[in-house]
């Protein structure tokens, strides 16, 4: 084989999304019942030359639409649950969003600083499509609203700001005036070294003279078309912005809109050609008949932005009826909403579908846009603004005319209506029905007359441990009463069955609640909702991930004189809030990611607060008035800038925890700890790399130290007289001292430990994990501690293991694996260990009486070593053996090993690949009637036992890589779900009339003499993952070709800690020439939506990039954003890992060698074997690697754990 040259991809810093818990609203308005017709994608009929083009994409995709039609075969079985992100009509939708026409780019692509947003309506963002905004990156988010404004009604019209400059770029990036762009680069290079990592090269001088710009407003008007002009009825509506396709028809093809009437949810939003042409915009731009999609229509407008004016709601004293308190909302669109936010118009600005966040009138939506691109790994900034005018940004970046709305926020905020309401008994004749305004909001149920709503006129029925009923008597009526003995009872007829039922399940969750709480997190909130003010028995709030400022809004808080917790993390505080110190009855506080840098001193007035959270801020001190909360028990200080320990924590006698992860300590003086009285220290995260020693008598009121991710190369904590518990991985550990007088639990991995110095010994010492080090030998010392029970050595040097290890009477698991261990200790006397793993190592046998005398082994991993044979299961025909699990793959095993295993009667899973088995006899597979799980693969085996129907558990068979003629009869078995026979010699298959129910997997690949006929193929067709090979005219390229095979593939799957693999591969043999191949593989952890999808599209987009891209350093990066950019909504919930591989020749050298280019995101990882050596291509993506900690820091996020997991 020809020589390889490698080549790394820039790190993708993107992270695809993985967190399915919470739904977006396009998925709820996807479920919505109210959703009415004119909601529906509408189609038009096609005029012969765009038939004529269709049918050319047809022929030229048919082979990727059966790739699509079989994606559709794999999906039928996903779970309802997360097919909301990939519905039908929601993907439809989307793609009747306005495509630029080519004048409209060619204005944008005249000047860098010039771009496209894409505007949706805040009521309307899922069922109209967004509206182009063509403006600058000097455009203001006040400019654009109130040009929003202005124009008015249409919202599929192209609305542009036109800067009237006195520079232009050409697409070399050359001015031809002398006014000078700062950081302009066509390359990539010095991009990166630009500070603070942002796409400056749009931004020009301010103080230039020149830095005028008069701005013209182009939007679409019926007045402006030429109706002399030969354009039919189909071509009106695309110039006018209708609800059809705008783009031309080579776009339509592109993005599949054409085939969506034909074609399941799962391809709508990823049908891609792979001829070159079909990507290339500039082809589909020349179709372009109808000019631009924008009219050349100046509106006499001012230039200035119209600022919104501050208005400030008024709280009163007093909430008793009859008083004066602010107005009742009438709409809960409006809750929650400063009131100048609806009289002056805003933008909105949403980030991966979460909470939108109002732009500041100042602000530059385009320069956010063009800055978000840049950060996400676009490196040119033609390519930025390309990317910005693309319609399908809207699941990564999109803004909004005015906030927008949410079903489930709003809800959680108020309801509010005019419904009949009776008050009292409905016996009684003396109470009449009326019109009343009704809110519930917070805690309680208000009811005013229509004209009393405006003065804040009520009656409020707090509802905490009341009760809410169906009246059964009256359609679509409920009852809410109050609790106590002098309850009130309101009866409200609501007008529909809908209104009901949100009202209901609103106000049972109030009624259920033991405490009076109200959750408004994660509502969009800029100020407090003033209904909520009513809720005066409120005692638990929660605001958590708003945009709520450290203003008069929270002066309002102060009404509530019961509040005891309150938790504002995650908003935009900026300052400390000084209003919340005046609530004395607060016992609970969370400040968390506010980028407060200080505390304010009245913090020493709350005298009852018990916890007090300040994580993820830039806090370096604090205030010595902080020593006045004596009832202070719990202070978490993680993720700051301290350097040291903060010695009002002295003056702090209930603090019993320290908790400073992640600050920037670099030396750890114990002396700090003398008048603490601290028994939990946590500092993992920071930046020690020394620890100056005290005395042990002042420091015995510690009992866990957790040095984890630190700088340490030697540790003592022998000073530490109590310690019971000690994490301390991912160091530079050479030397750990330790003290056993109460030590119970030890965390030593991912260190370079050759010994440990304990002393006296560790008697209490029940776990020790001490994997991924240098150890060549257990400490002697282990020997006595006679409660150990769980031991982790994996991962060492160890050659020998101590002969009293499987004569303990304690541990009960034994984890060492990847070792250079040649035998175990012969010695076994009645140990009670569960589970053994000793794989990897270099056993030739197990012990004797492994099994005779080892009562409680339940698993035994054995894999990867050298054994021969296995001990016996017992002396007699009973056995006594519970062994569940026996792992013996990749050993030097053959048939007489097999009745070896009939004594384990037990057992439910056999691994046994890849050894030298010929035969497996069918007498000896009748006695494993409990075996769920078989793995013969790799071995010599003709046959597999019939009496495999006596294992009636059995769910997954695996024996590929055999030699296998007869296909055996595990399709009558109920339970089995993955059946693997490929690489056999089958030359047919017998099925029974009906296949198993949960029978998922079936792959029959690399059977080259199997000859199935048209009913078994249609039977077969069912399973949700049925693979066989092609028929052999189109197995290869190559072959047609008449090329030579350069290299050939594989793959395997292997089981792990989950029972499902949600893993989907890509193989390219011949990818756009003979001899170029693509490889990937993509894991959705607990999803098969987007595995599948990126199986079925990876390979179009990498197709595309590699003639849309310059730099032949970017291509494959590009791949993978463009890829997030298409998963859309399935991103953004859902979410993956993945691996791709390139092979082709080097483009400077045709003739020379290969190269082979590697990208990857999340834990997929690429490998290259070399000389029995794993050399990585890829890098994983944690917080292990600095520039990634980093990342994630700067996005608010807090580490609760290891470097696994991150929460934002």
């Amino acid at each position: 084989m020809e020589s390889v040259k490698l080549k790394k991809s820039n790190a993708l810093s993107v992270a695809l999304r993985s967190t399915a818990d919470e739904e977006d609203d396009e998925g709820q308005r996807a479920s919505n019942p109210r959703q009415t017709k004119s909601d529906e994608p509408r189609t038009r009929s096609q005029s012969p030359a765009e038939l004529n083009m269709l049918n050319k994409a047809c022929k030229s995709s048919s082979s990727l639409l059966l790739r699509k039609r079989r994606v559709k075969r794999h999906m039928s079985g996903i779970s309802s649950s997360h097919s909301r992100s990939l519905d039908r009509q929601t993907l439809l939708r989307h793609r009747a969003s306005p495509q630029l026409q080519l004048s409209d780019r060619q204005w944008v692509r005249q000047d860098l600083r010039r771009g496209s947003i894409h505007v949706h309506d805040r009521l309307l963002a899922w069922s109209h499509p967004a509206r182009p905004v063509l403006c600058t990156v000097d455009s203001t988010a006040a400019e654009i609203a109130q040009r929003l404004q202005q124009a008015g009604g249409k919202t599929c019209s192209v609305l542009r700001l036109n800067a009237k400059s006195y520079l232009s770029t050409d697409m070399n990036g050359n001015c031809d005036g002398e006014y000078p762009l700062r950081h302009l680069h066509t390359g990539t290079e010095s991009l990166a070294d630009q500070p603070g990592d942002r796409l400056r090269l749009l931004l020009l001088e301010k103080d230039h003279p020149y830095h005028q710009q008069e701005y013209d407003i182009f939007t679409h008007s019926e007045a402006n078309v030429d109706r002399t002009s030969p354009q039919d009825e189909d071509s009106m509506k695309r110039f006018a912005g209708s609800d059809v396709e705008t783009s031309s028809a080579c776009d339509d093809l592109s993005s599949g809109a054409r085939f969506s009437q034909h074609r399941d949810s799962l391809s709508d939003d990823m049908i891609l050609g792979t001829d070159a042409s079909a990507f290339d915009s500039s082809a589909a731009e020349g179709l372009d008949t109808y000019g631009s999609s924008s009219d050349e229509l100046e509106l006499d407008c001012p230039t200035e932005p119209i600022l919104p004016e501050p208005v400030t709601v008024e709280a009163e004293s007093a909430l008793a009826v009859g008083t004066d308190p602010p107005a009742l909302g009438h709409s809960p669109d409006s809750v929650g909403t400063p009131s100048n936010s609806d009289s002056s118009p805003a933008l909105y600005v949403q980030l991966h579908g979460e909470a939108a966040r109002r732009l500041g009138p100042d602000e530059r939506p385009l320069q956010i846009q063009n800055d978000f691109l840049f950060k996400l790994g676009f490196k040119d900034p033609w390519r930025v603004q390309e990317e910005g005018m693309n319609t399908e940004l809207g699941s990564l970046l999109r803004f909004y005319a005015g906030k927008p709305h949410s079903i489930e926020s709003s809800e959680r905020i108020q309801l509010s209506g005019t419904y009949n309401v009776r008050k009292g008994k409905l016996q009684l004749p003396v109470n009449r029905w009326s019109r009343r305004q009704v809110i519930l909001c917070g805690t309680c149920l208000m009811v005013s007359s229509v004209k009393a709503s405006h003065t804040g006129k009520m009656h409020i029925l707090p509802l905490i441990g009341g009760k809410v009923e169906e009246v059964k008597k009256h359609s679509h009526c409920l009852a809410f009463s109050s609790a106590g003995p002098q309850s009130q009872t309101y009866y409200i007829s609501f007008d529909s069955f809908t209104e009901h039922l949100r009202w209901h399940r609103q106000a049972a969750k109030m009624v259920s609640q033991r405490i009076s709480s109200v959750d408004l997190s994660c509502c969009s909130l800029e100020k407090l909702p003033p209904n909520l003010l009513y809720s005066q028995d409120l005692t638990h709030l929660n605001l958590k991930h708003n945009f709520l400022p450290a203003d008069q809004t929270l002066l309002q808080l102060q009404r509530f004189s019961r509040l005891r917790s309150l938790n504002l993390s995650n908003n935009q505080l900026g300052s400390f809030p000084r209003h919340i110190c005046s609530i004395s009855t607060l016992t609970e506080v969370n400040l968390s990611c506010n980028h407060l840098t200080s505390i304010h001193p009245d913090v020493g007035s709350m005298t009852n607060l018990q916890t007090f959270v300040l994580d993820g801020n830039l806090l370096c001190a604090l205030p010595v008035e902080l020593g006045c909360l004596q009832r202070l028990a719990y202070l978490g200080l993680s993720f700051n800038e301290f350097t040291q320990v903060p010695s009002v924590l002295e003056r702090l006698p209930a603090v019993e925890r320290l908790c400073m992860a992640g600050n920037k300590v670099s030396v750890l003086t114990l002396q700090t700890f003398r008048l603490l009285t601290l028994k939990h220290v946590d500092l993992r995260l920071n930046q020690i790399s020394s620890v100056v020693p005290d005395e042990p008598e002042f420091l015995r009121h510690v009992t866990q130290l957790d040095v984890r991710d630190n700088r340490l190369t030697e540790l003592d904590v022998s000073v530490f007289p109590r310690l019971e518990v000690l994490h301390c991985q991912r160091n530079r550990l050479t030397c750990l001292r330790l003290r056993g007088c109460a030590l119970k639990a030890l965390y030593a991995s991912n260190n370079e430990l050759q010994e440990l110095d304990m002393s006296p010994v560790a008697s209490n010492l029940t776990y020790m994990d001490i994997s991924r080090n240098c150890m060549k030998s257990l400490p002697d010392w282990l020997s006595d501690s006679k409660k150990l029970e769980v031991l982790d050595i994996s991962h060492n040097n160890i050659a020998e293991l101590p002969p009293w290890l499987l004569c303990s009477g304690s541990l009960r698991k034994i984890l060492a694996s990847h070792n250079q261990l040649k035998r175990l200790p012969e010695r076994v006397e009645r140990p009670v260990v569960e589970v053994l793993d000793v794989q990897h190592n270099h056993l030739v046998e197990l012990p004797c009486n492994l099994f005779l005398k080892s009562e409680s082994l339940r698993c035994l991993n054995a894999s990867a070593n050298k054994l021969e044979n296995l001990p016996a299961s017992s002396l007699s025909e009973e056995s006594s053996s519970i062994l569940q699990e026996l792992y013996l793959t990749n050993n030097h095993l053959t048939d007489k090993c097999v009745p070896q295993l009939t004594g384990h009667t037990h057992l439910r899973i056999l691994h046994m690949a890849y050894n030298h088995l010929q035969t497996f006899p069918a007498s000896k597979m009748a006695k494993l009637e409990e075996l769920e799980e078989v793995d013969l693969s790799g071995n010599r085996l003709k046959a597999v036992p019939t009496t495999i129907l006596n294992c009636r558990r059995m769910h997954t068979l695996v024996a590929h890589s055999n030699c296998i003629e007869v296909f055996p009869e595990v399709m009558q078995l109920m339970e089995m779900k993955c059946v693997d026979l490929s690489c056999n010699e089958l030359s047919e298959i017998t099925l029974p009339e009906s296949l198993p129910p949960k029978l998922q997997e079936l792959d029959l690949t690399g059977n080259l003499r199997l000859n199935l006929d048209h009913k078994t193929l249609e039977q077969l067709n069912n399973i949700r993952c049925f693979r066989i090979d092609p028929p052999p005219s189109s197995f290869s390229a190559n072959d047609t070709a008449g090329g030579p095979a350069v290299w050939s593939h594989g793959y395997t799957e292997a089981s792990g800690i989950k029972n499902k693999l949600c893993v989907a591969a890509l193989s390219v043999n011949s990818f756009c020439g003979s001899r170029e191949a693509l490889y990937g593989v993509f894991d959705g952890d607990r999803n098969v939506e987007v595995p599948y999808l990126l199986q079925c599209t990876m390979n179009d987009i990498l197709a595309e990039e590699l003639h849309r891209t310059k730099s032949e350093e970017d291509y494959m990066t590009n791949t993978f954003l463009v890829m997030q950019r298409k998963l859309g909504t399935a991103g953004q919930k859902l979410g993956g890992s993945a691996a791709l591989c390139h092979i082709r020749h080097d483009p400077t050298d045709p003739a020379g060698c290969f190269t082979l280019t590697a990208a990857n995101v999340g834990k997929c990882q690429a490998v290259l074997c070399r000389d029995g050596k794993a050399l990585p291509l890829s890098l994983l993506h944690n917080i292990s690697i600095k520039e990634e900690y980093n990342r994630v820091r700067q996005h608010k996020a807090i580490i609760t754990e290891g470097v696994e997991q991150i929460f934002h």
